[in-house]
């Protein structure tokens, strides 16, 4: 008795708990409007690829993407790399929920720390870009060999008229510098068609000794024929830089877990004429 009284008591209360209209137990602020944001977006006098971010909103916190990155600090310097008209996008979280708001802002320097490599310049031609191709003049520019072993495919070896064949012959990307690190991939059907845009990075300091002289990360697109066909054509986002000039660009990626002379895939490029 005492236990089917008990239940009863309980039934009762989470009944009463559920009636309670979700308003009056768990009551949101409001969403402040972007109008009423506090905050400046300014830029140093002498070197206006400097800039300045300062948010003053009470109880409101601001993400910055500006572009060349993001900082979550509520004041923060950074810098814009190339001149440029660009647009600060801020992510307000507030008591009600997520605000948007946007800042226009023009720049006529370039920083002098940005891109001192040549390599940035062998790869993109800077704000112009820089558009990559199939090297036809190699026999195979795509397969795949050993991881830190082959510096090109030298065991599933596949021929420019096969990549034809296989629909990605005529795919292209554009690497350029125009307002960020961009990277615009134009394919006919892998890893889907049409053109995706998104962004990469070129660094020149991660390095395998005597195979790789740097690394290129790609965000939200892959270059050409860039996937695993053993992981159901999932894409690759980090590529070992195996060489770079003018006139060359061959790039490689492991398979998840591979050690030395594991499977790794080759991709052989040339500038489009």
């Amino acid at each position: 008795m005492k236990r089917k009284l008990l239940i009863y008591i309980v039934g009762i209360m989470l009944l009463t708990g559920a009636c309670v209209p979700i308003e009056e137990r768990d009551t949101l602020g409001a969403k402040m409007p972007a109008s009423e944001f506090v905050y400046s977006i300014t830029q140093n006098a002498a070197d206006d690829y400097i800039l300045y971010l300062d948010n003053r909103t009470p109880g409101v916190l601001f993400s910055w993407d500006y572009a060349w990155g993001s900082s979550l600090r509520q004041k923060d310097t950074v810098r814009m790399l190339v001149p440029g008209t660009y647009t600060v996008k801020i992510t307000a979280t507030t008591a009600g929920g997520i605000v948007f708001d946007e800042f226009p802002v023009t720049v006529t320097k370039s920083d002098p720390n940005a891109f001192q490599e040549p390599e940035w310049d062998m790869l993109t031609n800077m704000a112009a870009g820089k558009t990559w191709v199939w090297d036809t003049g190699q026999s195979a520019p795509w397969g795949n060999g050993g991881f830190k072993g082959c510096n090109a495919p030298c065991w599933w070896a596949v021929s420019y008229n096969d990549l034809v064949g296989r629909g990605v012959g005529s795919d292209e990307m554009t690497f350029d510098l125009n307002g960020g690190r961009n990277l615009t991939l134009t394919a006919a059907s892998v890893p889907a068609a049409g053109t995706t845009k998104g962004a990469f990075n070129l660094d020149m300091s991660s390095t395998i000794p005597g195979w790789s002289v740097g690394k290129i990360t790609t965000t939200n697109v892959c270059i050409i024929n860039g996937i695993n066909v053993n992981d159901g054509n999932a894409q690759f986002t980090d590529y070992y830089l195996l060489k770079l000039s003018d006139d060359e660009l061959h790039l490689a990626a492991a398979q998840p877990g591979t050690g030395d002379w594991g499977e790794a895939w080759f991709w052989l490029f040339k500038p489009r004429n």
